[in-house]
C-alpha cells in the first residue's frame, strides 16, 4: 500500500512519535471528503449566491481542487463571483471531519464551528482594531445565518429592532448574524469568508527567511503581536473556556477551552479529558484535566512507548508534571480574571505588508480564555520548534524575547489592564513556567521540555532510580501497565510492518 503521509519506510514510520496507522486512515478519509466536496461543486457555488443576496443569473465558479488551500483542520475553497452587486473572490472554508475527531465524537465539528463563529462575533464587537476577514455567513448543525448587511431591507429592520430591544432589556447582545435558511442542502458545515487580496499583504511565512533577521521588520511584527495581545487583554473573562454561538444568535463563554492538542489527540482515538461545555472558574482543575489528557495518550496510544525503559520514562514524566504543577500557577489569579489568547498563532495565520506590519489575522478557531500566566512570547520567532530551544537556540530565543518585551512595554504604556502583564510574563520566564504550560498545550513536547528545562530547576537529571520511583506513583499496577504497553507496541509494530510490506 502506498503511504500517504510522506513516510516512505517502515523504520522511518516506527521512529515517529505518533501513530502512523491512525494518521494514515485520517488522511485517506480526508481525501475522500475532498472528492465528495468536488462532486458537490454546483451546490458549493450556490453558497455565495445565498449569503450575498446575488441575483439568480450571477456567475459563481468553484476553483479546481488543485487551487484549494488546505490547512491542518480546514479546507479553503476559492469561488469566483461575477454579479451586478459583487465581483471578486470569496472563500468557502469547510472543516475536515477526519481531523476533528468527528467519527469518534459526533458533534465535534459543530462544536468547533460554533466556537470559531463566536470568536468572529466577539472580535467584530470587542476588538475592531484587529483586522480579520469579513464573515458573510455560515452553516453548522441546524444553524444557517447571514450577516445583516446582506439581508433584505425588511429583515435588516427586524434584526436591528431585536438588537435594540435586547440592549434596552440588558439581555445578551444579539450578533450581526440572523437566521437565513437556504433551500439548497449543503453536504458540509462552512464559513463564507472574505478573500484577502494580495495587495493587502502576504502570509508572514512567505517572507520569513528573507526578513526575520532584520531589526526593523521584527520591530514592526512585535508591535503588531503586542497590539493583538493587549486588545484581547482589555476584555478579561470570568472563566477558562471558549466562546459558543447560541441558537438565538448570541454568544457566550460556555464551551470547553478548545485547544489543538485536544483535537489532535481525540482524532487519533485518545479519550477526552475535558467534555464539551466544560468551563473552569479556577486554574488548578483545568491544569489537572490537561495533564489527564496526556495521561490518556500514554494509556491508549499503542505507539506511545516502544519498550520498558521508554514506558517508565513516559510514566515518570507525567507523574513529575502533575507533582510540580503547583509551582507554575499564579495563586493571585487562580480564580481569574482570565486572558483571551490565540493559542494557534503562527507565521501562517498572519498577513503582513512589506514592512511586516500586521494587516490581518486569518485564523480565529482556537481563541480561548486561559490563565494569564500561560501567556508567553511566541517560540516560533526563532524559526525553531519548541523542542529545539536549547543551547544556542535558547540563547537566541532569550535575546528575541527581551527584544519583544521592550516593544511590548512600549505598547502597554498608558493601557490599564486587570493584570500587570509585563511582571507576570517575566515571572513566568524566570520560574520556567513558560515550559510547563508548553508541556500542556503541545501534543508531544513534554518529554523534551521537562528534561531540558524543568528538571534542571530541581535536579540535574532524571536518573533510572528516580524514573522507577516516579513511574511507580503514576499507576496502581506499574508492572502490569508496562507489560501491556510493551504488548501494545509489539502489535502496533507488527501491523505497521505489514502495512509497509503491502
Amino acid at each position: 500500500m502506498t503511504p500517504v503521509l510522506g513516510i516512505q519506510t517502515f523504520e522511518e514510520a516506527k521512529n515517529k512519535d505518533f501513530n502512523c496507522l491512525e494518521r494514515h486512515e485520517n488522511v485517506l478519509s480526508n481525501q475522500g471528503f475532498l472528492s465528495k466536496l468536488w462532486g458537490y461543486r454546483d451546490v458549493l457555488a450556490g453558497i455565495p449566491k445565498h449569503h450575498l443576496g446575488l441575483e439568480e443569473e450571477a456567475s459563481c465558479r468553484v476553483f479546481a481542487p488543485s487551487e484549494w488551500m488546505s490547512g491542518s483542520f480546514n479546507i479553503c475553497i476559492p469561488i469566483e463571483v461575477k454579479s451586478r452587486s459583487f465581483s471578486g473572490q470569496v472563500i468557502v472554508r469547510c472543516p475536515l471531519p477526519s481531523k476533528l475527531a468527528e467519527s469518534r465524537y459526533p458533534g465535534t465539528v459543530d462544536e468547533k464551528m460554533s466556537t470559531e463563529i463566536a470568536s468572529y462575533v466577539f472580535m467584530q464587537k470587542e476588538c475592531p482594531g484587529i483586522r480579520i476577514p469579513r464573515l458573510h455567513g455560515f452553516a453548522f448543525g441546524n444553524v444557517q445565518c447571514t450577516h445583516q448587511q446582506h439581508l433584505s431591507l425588511y429583515r435588516r429592520i427586524i434584526h436591528s429592532s431585536e438588537q435594540w430591544i435586547r440592549r434596552i432589556l440588558r439581555l445578551d447582545p444579539l450578533s450581526q448574524y440572523a437566521p437565513h435558511k437556504s433551500a439548497i442542502a449543503v453536504p458540509t458545515q462552512y464559513l463564507l469568508l472574505e478573500y484577502i487580496r494580495p495587495e493587502t499583504g502576504r502570509v508572514l511565512s512567505e517572507s520569513w527567511e528573507e526578513h526575520n533577521h532584520d531589526p526593523a521588520h521584527r520591530r514592526a511584527l512585535f508591535r503588531g503581536i503586542a497590539h493583538t495581545i493587549l486588545s484581547l487583554a482589555k476584555v478579561p473573562q470570568p472563566r477558562i473556556g471558549s466562546f459558543h454561538f447560541n441558537d438565538n444568535c448570541t454568544i457566550a463563554l460556555k464551551n470547553r477551552p478548545l485547544l489543538t492538542a485536544e483535537i489532535i489527540l481525540e482524532s487519533e482515538g485518545i479519550p477526552r479529558s475535558i467534555e464539551p461545555g466544560q468551563t473552569y472558574d479556577c486554574t488548578e482543575p483545568f491544569v489537572s484535566d490537561l495533564i489527564s489528557l496526556h495521561d490518556n495518550r500514554l494509556r491508549y496510544d499503542r505507539s506511545a512507548a516502544d519498550d520498558e525503559v521508554d514506558c517508565r520514562s513516559q510514566m515518570a514524566i507525567r507523574a513529575l508534571l502533575r507533582t510540580i504543577s503547583h509551582h507554575f500557577t499564579q495563586h493571585e489569579y487562580r480564580r481569574g480574571p482570565f486572558l483571551l489568547q490565540f493559542t494557534d498563532f503562527h507565521q501562517s495565520n498572519v498577513i503582513v505588508d512589506e514592512d511586516w506590519n500586521i494587516q490581518c489575522l486569518i485564523d480565529l478557531e482556537w481563541l480561548c480564555a486561559l490563565p494569564v500566566e500561560s501567556l508567553r512570547v511566541p517560540y516560533w520567532l526563532t524559526g525553531r520548534g519548541i523542542d529545539e530551544l536549547i543551547g544556542d537556540h535558547l540563547t537566541e530565543y532569550e535575546a528575541l524575547r527581551r527584544e519583544f518585551m521592550v516593544v511590548f512595554e512600549e505598547e502597554l504604556s498608558g493601557v490599564r489592564l486587570a493584570w500587570p502583564l509585563t511582571r507576570i510574563m517575566q515571572e513566568s520566564w524566570d520560574s520556567k513556567a513558560v515550559w510547563f504550560w508548553s508541556c500542556l498545550f503541545f501534543v508531544n513536547a513534554a518529554f523534551f521540555l521537562i528534561t531540558d528545562h524543568l528538571c534542571p530547576k530541581y535536579t540535574s537529571r532524571l536518573s533510572e532510580a528516580v524514573e522507577e520511583m516516579l513511574s511507580s506513583l503514576w499507576s496502581d499496577d506499574t508492572a502490569g501497565f508496562i507489560e501491556k504497553k510493551v504488548r501494545d507496541y509489539a502489535t502496533y509494530s507488527s501491523e505497521l510492518s505489514r502495512f509497509y510490506a503491502q
